[in-house]
């Protein structure tokens, strides 16, 4: 068996082991690694979100083989899957990106095992847990999701008032007045899996076939549009021609005038936890401009085609 050090990560350690089987050929395998109180929730999260993707996109996702604990390394936890080889430093272009998302919806659409929205499992976006207890209802499930990141990243970075209002505000109407449209008037959402996290790190080409394979789920049942949220962050580079190219593919949900304000909303997750792990005036500040421009832009839902600017 040989190991070797690849890829990179701020919270674990990531290998690839090469194995020599009894015919002669060898199998390759990915292992990532991490120790300590909450590693092996977050190695349990990350196998059993890849294991759901890949019960609906198996060729767009390493076979995930196991997650468990070092028998002779206390306190050290694992995820094993398939190595797959695949091209660093490429940006997806729209087309295959969106194709890979809208595969992952579209399979899943409707199969959620409670019919509700969440998880079985607790997941990690990097090391930060993600509330992702049962609710039938979208718009509640959301809300308790976000208290729970801005409860962490309160946590991590210390109390600040204006953070404090903004959240609240948010909490209590911003996400009721563009998400509860969702599911009145005979509209409802249909829960499919999300991936929750797809930066262009967890989501790349093969070196053998181009075809883009994800990886690193923080896996929910959720509305579709929710996974759309990263491509609205200037930092990961994916953009509106993403959001195009998936529209082709998936249509708006309806009320389709509050699409790009839904899109904001959900984005608030990524600054919220960016705040969270970076701890690092930084994100803070752009969380709270994020936040502010949503409440400043906030209208009272009278009138159907309220006229935003798009933050893309």
């Amino acid at each position: 068996m040989v190991k070797e050090m690849v890829g990179k990560s701020s919270w674990a350690t990531t290998s690839k082991i090469t194995i020599g089987l009894p015919d002669g050929t060898k199998a390759y395998l990915f292992q990532k690694a991490a120790c300590g109180k909450t590693a092996g929730a977050i190695m349990k999260g990350s196998f059993e979100a890849d294991r759901a993707l890949f019960a609906f996109v198996p060729t767009r996702v390493p076979r995930p083989i196991a997650s468990g604990a070092y028998v002779n390394v206390p306190n050290t936890h694992f995820y094993l899957s398939d190595f797959v080889k695949m091209r660093d430093n490429t940006l997806p272009c729209p087309s295959s990106w969106a194709a890979a998302v809208s595969d992952l919806h579209l399979h899943s659409m409707g199969r959620s095992p409670t019919g509700k929205f969440g998880f079985p499992t607790t997941t990690h976006l990097a090391d930060v847990p993600v509330d992702n207890t049962w609710n039938a209802s979208w718009e509640s499930f959301w809300t308790q999701q976000m208290k729970s990141l801005f409860n962490q990243e309160e946590k991590v970075n210390g109390h600040d008032e204006e953070v404090s209002v903004l959240r609240a505000t948010y909490l209590e109407k911003v996400v009721p007045r563009y998400l509860r449209p969702l599911e009145v008037d005979g509209r409802s959402i249909i829960p499919c899996l999300i991936h929750s996290d797809l930066w262009p790190g967890n989501i790349k080409p093969r070196a053998d076939t181009d075809e883009l394979c994800m990886f690193d789920a923080c896996a929910y049942w959720g509305h579709n549009e929710a996974d759309l949220a990263i491509c609205r962050n200037p930092r990961y580079k994916l953009g509106y021609p993403c959001l195009y190219e998936y529209q082709k593919r998936v249509p708006v949900s309806e009320p389709e005038a509050d699409f790009d304000a839904r899109n904001a909303v959900y984005a608030i997750k990524y600054h919220v936890l960016l705040s969270a792990m970076h701890r690092n005036k930084i994100f803070r500040d752009v969380l709270i401009a994020e936040l502010q421009s949503l409440v400043d832009s906030l209208d009272d839902g009278t009138e159907s085609g309220h006229d935003q600017p798009s933050r893309l």
